[in-house]
């Protein structure tokens, strides 16, 4: 008997939920509001919503959990909640009605039946409107848009496969990516910046219209929608040309009995091969005396034990089946240029003492320093360049004795460079370490102390150096500064004073008043009282006298 009542009430209810069912999808009978001028009575215990429909952006794969709450009434029991997605019902009442296995309603809360719908592992093709009704006589319902967020994948790139291009040439690099937002397509290059000076560019095609050495590298196309990491493709783009020499140091120092390094920097795609040549004659490196090294793009060429005959120009020459590049490089016995290491500013009025260093593998035989007053106006250094004979500067006692105007030629002095030999005596250009053996100095110090020069004014001054092959360049220009006035001399503290002297107990007896006035007072006193003693001491003597 239980069972036949169970049976009933279970097709009851399914009965219910299929006139819902017709209901909702527009086919149940219509009513009208209104039974003799009353409303129809259930309506006035029809629930409704405590939920608003909004819009829910998940991203792919994520679970989403949407809300559906009613106000409670007496007869609220009596009426089917139903969850729609187009015209596709989901769920009627408690029960479940699609097959989808992601899609369920959420458990009752607190014995409260739960109408909130939950779908897991989101997919693309759940975007779209979902529904929630209430069967009532007038349909009442709320509207949830769910929006999948994809990310971006890159669906097309061109070329797909590494470029290699001619100098001069065009590439056009391609690529397109998908998702939701749609994302944006940025590039940049690996380790450098784009050929056009921008860290990245924001555009689904990237071309570059002539192409050069600098062109060649890593490109990479980021699509990017701010959903999960972004998708990166790279390009490789590798540009053939002729080799490109550039050279570091265009002259190297270097003396007889030293080592000396040139170094060349060679550009060539494919590889170049690179020789050697002194004065036009190709050099055979692999000798004893010459050997050529390679690190990355830099080829040395090494020279073991320089001889005067090693002086001279070289040519470091490259080439590849595209063409040949040469740079050329000067290896000379001159000095380097000599650097100014002074401070700028000089403790005295009329002199200062000026000091430099310069490299040389040989003996300095000689500097001459020019030095003249500084004119803010005067932009560039004169091309005059006189010696100390035009005009009697240099004298026996070392310094300059000529006069000084803002537009004078420059002042020359010639200095001779003196070593001491390590025995007390002074030699030219020669350091000794001991008495069996030497070698010339490398880096020499020179000072020069300049006189009569004018007080709190600017100066400016360059030098050279002269060794055995001859004067190097002159140094860049060096301002010094002479000082305005002698500093002010500071009074020397009062000593201090312990006890009280005769001079203060004769204030403290006259009681105050100025130091001179207590001294007058007090001399006055004192002859007045010697005075008063000498003639006590007379009338005494003649009173003596008497008896």
């Amino acid at each position: 008997m239980l069972d036949v009542i169970n049976r009933s009430c279970s097709c009851l209810r399914w009965i219910k939920v299929l006139m819902f069912m017709l209901f909702v999808q527009g086919t149940a009978p219509t009513f009208s509001r209104y039974s003799g001028g009353n409303y129809l009575e259930e309506d006035k215990y029809s629930p409704g919503f405590l939920t608003l429909g909004q819009k829910y952006s998940i991203a792919l794969g994520s679970t989403v959990v949407l809300p559906c709450k009613i106000n409670e009434t007496e007869r609220s029991a009596q009426y089917v909640l139903a969850w729609k997605r187009g015209i596709a019902i989901l769920t009627a009442g408690t029960l479940k009605v699609t097959v989808n296995p992601r899609i369920r309603l959420m458990p009752m809360v607190q014995g409260q039946p739960g109408y909130n719908l939950e779908i897991r592992d989101v997919h693309i093709g759940d975007a779209g409107d979902y529904m929630c009704q209430i069967g009532t006589m007038e349909v009442k319902e709320i509207v949830h848009t769910l929006e999948v967020l994809v990310p971006a994948k890159i669906d097309y790139i061109a070329p797909a496969h590494p470029v290699e291009v001619h100098k001069g040439a065009r590439v056009r690099l391609e690529c397109k990516g998908t998702g939701n937002p749609t994302p944006r397509i940025i590039w940049s290059r690996r380790n450098k910046l784009l050929p056009t000076g921008d860290a990245n560019l924001t555009e689904s095609v990237f071309e570059m219209l002539h192409v050069n050495r600098h062109s060649s590298g890593h490109y990479l196309c980021t699509a990017d929608n701010r959903v999960g990491q972004p998708d990166v493709r790279e390009f490789t783009v590798n540009v053939l040309h002729s080799p490109e020499v550039e050279v570091e140091h265009p002259t190297v120092h270097s003396g007889v009995g030293y080592e000396a390094q040139l170094t060349c920097v060679v550009h060539s795609e494919p590889t170049a091969n690179v020789v050697w040549l002194k004065e036009g004659t190709e050099l055979d490196t692999n000798a004893r005396h010459h050997s050529q090294s390679v690190n990355g793009n830099k080829h040395s060429l090494l020279i073991r034990n320089v001889t005067r005959y090693d002086l001279g120009n070289y040519t470091c020459q490259a080439s590849n089946h595209l063409g040949t590049d040469r740079g050329t490089l000067h290896l000379s016995g001159l000095p380097s240029i000599c650097h100014f290491d002074s401070p700028t500013a000089s403790n005295d009025r009329d002199q200062y003492n000026i000091t430099w260093t310069v490299e040389s593998h040989s003996p300095i035989e000689e500097y001459r320093l020019f030095y003249r007053l500084h004119s803010p106006s005067r932009h560039s250094l004169e091309n005059r360049i006189f010696s100390h004979s035009d005009y009697a500067l240099y004298s026996a006692t070392g310094y300059n004795t000529g006069g000084y105007f803002g537009d004078e030629p420059w002042e020359t002095v010639s200095i001779p460079e003196l070593v001491d030999n390590g025995f007390g005596a002074y030699g030219r250009g020669l350091y000794y370490n001991n008495p069996y053996s030497y070698q010339p100095e490398v880096v020499h110090r020179a000072s020069f102390q300049l006189k009569k020069l004018r007080s709190g004014s600017s100066y400016e001054a360059r030098v050279q150096a002269r060794n055995e092959y001859g004067w190097n360049q002159l140094s860049s220009l060096f301002q010094f500064s002479t000082r305005t006035e002698d500093p002010e001399v500071e009074p020397s503290p009062q000593p201090a004073v312990y006890g009280i002297g005769l001079l203060e107990k004769s204030r403290m007896i006259f009681g105050g008043g100025a130091a001179k006035s207590n001294i007058n007072k007090l001399s006055i006193f004192c002859i007045c009282i010697l005075g008063f003693l000498a003639q006590i001491i007379a009338m005494m003597t003649s009173q003596y006298l008497l008896f």
